[in-house]
């Protein structure tokens, strides 16, 4: 992983400026439009060259909306996605037409969740790895099948596979073929959508090793997606915590793990598993359901399930503003609240 101080020297790669994306709520024979889910609620953040960020937060949250927005699998309602090209030259990814965006696609490409739905069954290991070339034009046969040699050595799997279909290998070696594939076009984003949740436990400290390696060796930038805060701990640079569609605290995993400023960070931090079983902590328990995109609460969406709200809490969102700490938190109280207690939990997981 790339230390932080590093990072801060690079430029930005991907602006996201108050994204917004919503689903109607049809209803009745008609179908009429009876209201709209809020998936994601004005999400801002950056990612600088070379650097991992992760987005984190329950299932339901907005983040593979938000992705999905920047990638333009579905079409944002509101704000601004800037990418910077390979010719340096920085486009609205949020603006541009299906025909317009496609030949920028070679420099974001992505790594699904289901290494086991994401390949075609009906397509060898070449065919399958080779595909992002054959779209784009790239080279004749003899040179793809030399690129999709490398890319398997890459990888850690040997060229002699590359006639195999995907019923052959494992759940690991399944994502290690989409990682080949992600790879092809040399991108200058990769977006990992929850690329361990369906593998070992084993297996997937192998393939987030594999991933930091890759990164190392070919400066690669990660948007990386989970809700496994062991996972983000390990790869990430800057983690973005997400609560019904917003954005309530940023800043490096060891901020968040060791002194988090937002309450649902902390309680997120505080359901990580004690690796040390003669310690007792006590943790903070969230009352109440996850509020509904469909129909948020007024002012902080976090304030029903949330122990220090207050009536400005109830009646008044709070910003996504810089604290004293030098962190953009989205809390009325983070200067006055002290959880360093989680920060006992988040070492223990370390």
């Amino acid at each position: 992983m790339t230390e932080a101080t590093n990072v801060e020297t690079k430029k930005p790669l991907l602006e996201v400026k108050n994204l917004k994306k919503s689903f109607p709520i049809k209803r009745g024979f008609l179908q009429r439009t009876v209201g709209h889910v809020r998936a994601v609620d004005d999400v801002s953040f950056t990612i600088n060259e070379g650097e991992t960020l992760s987005l984190v937060g329950e299932s339901g949250c907005g983040k593979t909306t938000t992705v999905r927005a920047i990638m333009r699998a579905v079409s944002p309602d509101e704000g601004e996605v800037l990418f910077r090209t390979s010719e340096e030259e920085t486009v609205d990814l949020a603006e541009l037409s299906l025909s317009q965006i496609r030949p920028l696609r070679r420099n974001i490409q992505m790594i699904f969740q289901d290494p086991f739905s994401s390949l075609n069954p009906r397509m060898n290991i070449f065919q399958l790895i080779s595909e992002p070339l054959l779209v784009n034009g790239i080279g004749n046969h003899q040179e793809r099948e030399d690129r999709v040699t490398e890319l398997l050595r890459q990888v850690g799997l040997r060229p002699e596979y590359m006639q195999r279909f995907p019923h052959a290998f494992s759940g690991g070696q399944r994502q290690r073929i989409g990682i080949a594939r992600a790879l092809a076009l040399n991108p200058r984003l990769i977006v990992a959508d929850e690329p361990v949740s369906g593998l070992d436990v084993s297996v997937q400290a192998q393939v987030i090793n594999l991933m930091m390696d890759l990164q190392d060796e070919f400066g690669l930038t990660y948007l990386f997606v989970s809700h496994d805060l062991s996972v983000v701990n390990q790869i990430s640079d800057r983690v973005v915590v997400m609560y019904v569609g917003r954005v309530v605290e940023v800043g490096t995993p060891q901020e968040l793990f060791r002194n988090p400023k937002h309450p649902y960070t902390s309680a997120l931090i505080s359901a990580l598993p004690i690796t040390d079983p003669t310690q007792r902590v006590e943790r903070p328990v969230l009352e109440g359901e996850i509020a509904n995109p469909a129909n948020p609460p007024s002012g902080c969406y976090f304030h029903p399930r949330c122990p220090f709200a207050t009536e400005q809490c109830k009646v008044e969102a709070p910003p996504l503003q810089m604290s004293s700490s030098g962190r953009l938190v989205s809390c009325h109280r983070v200067e006055e609240l002290d959880l360093a207690g989680a920060g006992k939990l988040g070492a223990a997981a370390e």
